[in-house]
């Protein structure tokens, strides 16, 4: 299993340092860079040569938009064209759909209006698959999103969008805040195609995780026995990268993953 660090563009070449095997970026900034901008940082990217399979966040929308009234999701293709093209460029094959404020029901009435998210992924889909990438839904807790709370909830959409580039990820936070049992982890193996980690019992406060935290990840990876992709510790930007980078190898040299 490969163990990668989410940030920023500013905290690229420090996760490199501190011993990551990979980079996952934020896409919304990726693809608010400036032409000249992003050319640099491409450049920079090829001749570092440290990975960035991974993209988060998809879309910088902070606000409920999907399940609203007269919600025009085809308004967001350009951007999408312009955001999975820069991404495959730094060789981003996987693409993480959080946003959850974006997909928030805003009353009982709301998921009358699913078909149109369902829209959305579909288009996001066949965008992504132009550009040889597969997109991942992200399950959240009930503080981040009250749409796709757990992986059977997010399998059930994988089958009504029915495109082939379309799966799920898993993330311990949301699991916990969920109450969603770990061995989903291994009933829903089939869609489970990257995992997030972080130290799970705060809130707003994301830190990163320790074998010697008041938390006890073991149950979390047992469950993950022969899972083979990658592992992003997501959380807040640390303070010290090297530490952050030695907690993290610990934590699986501890759980054998």
């Amino acid at each position: 299993m490969k163990l990668g660090g989410f940030g920023f563009l500013k905290d690229y070449d420090v996760i490199c340092a501190a011993g990551f095997d990979y980079a996952e970026l934020d896409m919304p900034e990726i693809a608010e860079l400036t032409d000249d901008d992003f050319a640099r940082f491409l450049e920079h990217a090829q001749a570092t040569a440290f990975p960035i399979p991974t993209g988060a966040r998809v879309l910088p929308i902070k606000d409920p938009y999907f399940f609203v009234p007269d919600c025009q999701e085809a308004e967001l293709a350009p951007y999408l064209k312009k955001s999975c093209a820069r991404s495959a460029k730094l060789g981003t094959q996987t693409i993480l759909l959080g946003n959850g404020k974006a997909r928030w029901l805003l009353d009982e009435t709301s998921i009358q209006h699913e078909e149109v998210f369902i829209r959305f992924l579909r288009m996001l889909c066949e965008i992504a698959g132009e550009n040889g990438q597969q997109i991942l839904i992200e399950p959240l807790g009930p503080k981040y999103s009250n749409y796709i709370n757990t992986l059977p909830e997010a399998a059930r959409v994988i089958a009504a969008a029915d495109m082939p580039n379309l799966f799920a990820m898993a993330d311990l936070r949301h699991f916990v805040w969920a109450k969603e049992p770990f061995e989903d982890l291994v009933t829903y193996r089939d869609i489970v195609h990257h995992v997030h980690v972080d130290y799970p019992l705060t809130w707003p406060e994301r830190r990163y995780p320790s074998v010697r935290d008041d938390y006890d990840y073991a149950p979390f990876f047992a469950q993950l026995k022969g899972y083979d992709g990658l592992l992003t510790i997501e959380a807040d930007v640390p303070d010290d990268w090297q530490q952050a980078g030695r907690d993290g190898r610990e934590l699986l040299e501890t759980y054998r993953v």
